[in-house]
C-alpha cells in the first residue's frame, strides 16, 4: 500500500495561491510550490497532471474568494457604488490576483462570458436594486452593470501600473460615471426627470453605507 501524500490537494492550491499573490500566475513553478511546502514538487503530481492543472485550481480558488467579497456589497446601501469600490479595492491590494481573474493573466477566459455569467448571477441583488433605485427594467440594470465593470476595470488597471489609490477620488469617480449611465439609459427612452437626475449629482461623493 503506498504511503498517505504529506500534503492535501487543498494544501498544495493553497501553496500555489500564496505564490501567485506574491509572484503572479505566470512565475509560479512546481519546484517554487515544493519548496512552499517545504519538500521537493512530487506532491504536485500527486494530485494534478500538471502545472496548468494547478493553476487552474489556484484560479477557480480565486474566482471563487473573488466573487465572495463583492458579492458583499449587497450589504451596503447602494451596493452598486459599494461594488465599484471593492472591485478597484481588491486590485490595489491584490495586484497579481486580480491580474489573473480579472485580466486574465496566465488563463484563457473569455471576458463577456465572464461577466455574463458566474459573475453577474452572484450579484442579482445589486440589479434588483438598480432596478428600484433607478427605476429602471432588469436589461437596463444588467446593462449598467457591465459598464460600470468595464470602467472599474480600466480604473483598477491603472491602480495597478501606477501603485496610486485615493479612495475618495475613486468614490467620487465611480459615482459620476454610475449617474452618467443612468441619465444616458433614462435619454434614449425619453424618460429623464432633470430634477432627479440633479439630486443625484449632488449626492456623488456620499459614501455606501452599511444596512442594519
Amino acid at each position: 500500500m503506498p504511503p498517505k501524500p504529506k500534503y492535501t490537494r487543498d494544501e498544495v492550491i493553497q501553496a500555489a495561491f500564496e505564490l501567485t499573490e506574491k509572484k503572479g500566475i505566470l512565475n509560479v513553478t512546481a519546484r517554487d510550490v515544493g519548496r512552499r511546502l517545504g519538500t521537493t514538487p512530487t506532491p504536485i503530481f500527486t494530485y494534478f497532471s500538471g502545472m496548468d492543472e494547478l493553476k487552474e485550481a489556484v484560479y477557480q480558488k480565486a474566482l471563487r474568494e473573488s466573487i465572495e467579497y463583492l458579492s458583499e456589497c449587497t450589504d451596503y446601501s447602494p451596493a452598486f457604488k459599494e461594488f465599484g469600490l471593492r472591485w478597484i479595492r481588491y486590485a490595489y491590494e491584490h495586484p497579481n490576483i486580480y491580474k489573473m481573474v480579472y485580466l486574465f493573466e496566465g488563463v484563457k477566459k473569455p471576458v463577456i462570458g465572464f461577466i455574463n455569467g458566474d459573475f453577474i448571477d452572484a450579484l442579482k441583488p445589486m440589479v434588483y436594486e438598480i432596478m428600484s433605485y433607478f427605476k429602471l427594467n432588469e436589461d437596463q440594470a444588467r446593462i449598467l452593470v457591465n459598464e460600470m465593470t468595464v470602467y472599474a476595470q480600466g480604473i483598477a488597471t491603472v491602480c495597478i501600473q501606477t501603485g496610486n489609490y485615493d479612495e475618495d477620488d475613486v468614490n467620487l469617480s465611480i459615482g459620476r460615471v454610475c449617474v452618467s449611465l443612468v441619465n444616458g439609459l433614462k435619454l434614449e427612452e425619453r424618460n429623464i426627470d432633470v430634477e432627479v437626475a440633479m439630486n443625484m449629482m449632488q449626492h456623488l461623493s456620499d459614501y455606501p453605507v452599511k444596512k442594519n
